[in-house]
């Protein structure tokens, strides 16, 4: 089972915000097993799969996320 967790921010911070999940996956040792970022005319929704249900949880803690079922993909 895969646990997805999405995240919405505005096409301006992309570039900051792919580092600060970088830096903040690395520091943990984190590994998802897919990381998806698509942007649109009103923003950048990155989108991660991770394996493990505890580092999912922590990075949709961290970064405002939000829990997906794995069938729903709207942003891709």
């Amino acid at each position: 089972m895969l646990y997805v967790i999405e995240i919405r921010r505005g096409r301006e911070e992309l570039s900051t915000l792919m580092g600060r999940i970088r830096e903040w996956l690395d520091s943990r040792r984190f590994e998802p097993d897919a990381f998806r970022c698509t942007t649109d005319d009103e923003g950048v929704t990155c989108r991660l799969e991770f394996k493990i249900e505890s580092e999912a949880i922590a990075y949709a803690k961290a970064f405002g996320g939000e829990l997906r079922p794995m069938g729903d993909n709207p942003a891709l």
